[in-house]
Parts: C-alpha cells; structure tokens; sequence
C-alpha cells in the first residue's frame, strides 16, 4: 500500500497554497474574469515510474507491475479579461507513490534477503493559453525524484537501513488537456479535469539492484536513456470562478 510521507505532503500543499495565492489578487479586478480550481486524481505514467514489485512465475520470470498511478494534487488557475478571446492559466500538480521490492536469497553468494523501498514524485507546472474554459495546451516544467532505500528486512525490530540513492532532475515539455465544469450557484463550480503531458530527462539514479560478495549495491543506468516524466491525468475539480454569477 502507497504511504504518503509527511515531507512529500508539505511539499504538495506548499505547492498548491502558493499558486493559489499568486493568482487570488486577479479576482480583485471587476473587468477580470477567470477561476481557480483544486483538483484530486491520478496520474498515470510510463513503466519506469512504478515501484510495486512486480508478479513473477514460478520461475522467477517477471509477468507484469501491477502499479502505475500515482495519486495527484493540483491547483487550476485561469485569468483574463472579459473581452479576451482566450485566457491565460498557470498549473500545478503534484504526484506521489512509493513501494517495496524484495530481494531473495542468491545461492552464487549466499546472501540473506534485503528490502529496497523506493520514492518517486513529479511536478508539472504548466504556462497556458486556453482557448475555452474547457481545452487548453502549452508549455511545461516537469520535476521528477526518487530516493531508493535498501533494508534488512530480517535485522532488528524494522530492519537495518543499508545504502540509499537520490536523484532529482527536471525538463522541459509540453501538454494537452481540457475540463468540463458546472457552476453551482454564482461562484463554486465543480467538474472533470483531463491532460496529456510529455517531458523526457535522463535519470540515471534509477539502475538497479545487484548482488555482490557480502550484500547488494545499486548500479545507475549509464545508457543516457531518457524517461518521459509526463502522463496522463484524470481528476475531480472543486473550485470557484470570477467575477460572481449574478
């Protein structure tokens, strides 16, 4: 089960309040029009990103990873003028998920069972011009970390820590996406929200575990393969528009 540490949710409610307030002064303005929504979903990303461990056969052989989601909290803010044709938003979200995976006994070495758990996260903020309250596209700025820590799951009451490996980098992309909402009375509206991202960054930090006389090392990924840290993402909208409905 995906636990939430208390670091990753300050960082995602920092996230959030702060684009929140950026944006709150537009509504201040009578000629301005606009909207900021809070959202809470999923995002779904490329193999590289999941941390279950994964189903194998009786002979080991890996069948699937069961996990791809990640839970996600945004902020939607849309600003512009009433005689504007299009208007102009800035977005953030943020997703989390970590997972454990199990090493076993390699008979070559003789070694004992070790837990690796890992930790990734993204964060897209997205620059926009929105051609209606319901589709829009840009530019984006996407984060993607992961910290990956090796236990003894076998040694004392939680385990004995072993080598940890951390890694944070970030790229450039672009992204899709629209929403469908309804107002409910002259301000609060609620609705759907869906998007599309794309941005590839090298991520050498997330090798893999080999064995070794003694214990097991984590190995980075020299290939300069490049990962998409982008995906697709589906959530609930809550949130109020500007000026009032009258």
């Amino acid at each position: 089960m995906s636990r939430v540490p208390s670091c990753a949710a300050r960082g995602a409610l920092t996230s959030l309040v702060l684009a929140g307030v950026l944006m709150a002064g537009a509504a201040s303005a009578a000629t301005n029009v606009g909207s900021i929504n809070f959202t809470l979903g999923g995002k779904r990303l490329t193999s590289p990103w999941f941390q279950a461990a994964p189903y194998t056969d009786a002979f080991g052989d890996t069948l699937e990873t069961p996990r791809g989601q990640q839970p996600a909290l945004g902020v939607e803010v849309a600003w512009g003028r009433s005689n504007w044709p299009v208007m102009i938003a800035l977005d953030v979200l943020h997703c989390y998920d970590d997972g454990v995976q199990r090493f076993h006994e390699i008979p070559i070495f003789s070694l004992p069972t070790t837990d690796v758990r890992r930790r990734v996260s993204t964060l897209e903020i997205f620059t926009v011009k929105g051609w209606s309250p319901y589709l829009g596209g840009g530019g984006a700025w996407v984060r993607g970390s992961m910290i990956a820590e090796m236990s003894d799951p076998n040694a004392g009451q939680f385990g004995v820590p072993g080598p940890t490996v951390r890694g944070r980098h970030a790229a450039f992309g672009y992204w899709v996406g629209g929403g469908l909402y309804r107002r409910l009375g002259p301000r609060f509206q609620m609705g759907l929200t869906g998007r599309l991202s794309k941005a590839r960054m090298e991520f050498p930090e997330r090798g893999e575990v080999r064995a070794r006389v003694g214990g097991y090392d984590f190995v980075p990924n020299t290939s300069g393969e490049k990962i998409d840290a982008g995906g697709r993402h589906i959530g609930l909208v809550l949130g109020w528009s500007f000026p009032s409905k009258k």
